[in-house]
């Protein structure tokens, strides 16, 4: 509680004081300094829960990288937690990656992988998963070099379509 008894009064005969605060995250996975770490389950929200099994830089693939860049996979396993018995479909508009150029990627804006990349794929429109089901897959971004040590998953996108943004470890 803030005591402004003894503070100045203003014009308007009222005591007032200038207080400050610097918000610091008390969970993990609330922004990309503080991520879930590599192997943690949680919560991304719509009855889902996803976790980060591996990541690998420099992955090499049949075709490789362009100049300056390279590439790097995830294998995730998303479980579908709610209770819906006709399932839900575990479509994933805003699965990327950020590292710290502040650069973000995504699979399918071309920074994806060549084909084929890492196997399986992750199917986010593979059909419902049901109450308790599960489906594990890869996802793979064609990244800056400069960004590998410090790339960060995300789930949504911070932007008013998707608000909800959970951060994972990929180191």
């Amino acid at each position: 509680m803030l005591d402004a008894s003894r503070a100045p009064k203003d014009s308007f005969g009222e005591h007032s004081v200038r207080a400050a605060a610097r918000f610091i995250p008390v969970a993990p996975g609330l922004t990309s300094a503080h991520p879930i770490p590599l192997g943690t389950a949680a919560d991304i929200g719509d009855g889902f829960v996803a976790r980060v099994n591996s990541a690998n830089a420099d992955v090499q693939l049949s075709t490789p990288p362009p100049t300056g860049g390279e590439y790097v996979d995830a294998s995730l396993t998303v479980t579908y937690t709610g209770h819906d018995p006709e399932g839900r479909n575990p479509i994933f508009l805003g699965v990327g990656a950020e590292g710290s150029q502040r650069a973000r990627y995504f699979t399918d804006d071309g920074n994806g992988c060549s084909d084929p990349g890492p196997q399986p794929p992750l199917d986010p429109s593979g059909g419902p998963l049901y109450p308790g089901q599960s489906t594990t897959g890869y996802v793979c971004w064609t990244i800056a070099a400069s960004d590998a040590s410090s790339l960060e998953l995300f789930f949504g996108s911070g932007t008013f379509d998707l608000p909800r943004t959970t951060w994972f470890a990929l180191h």
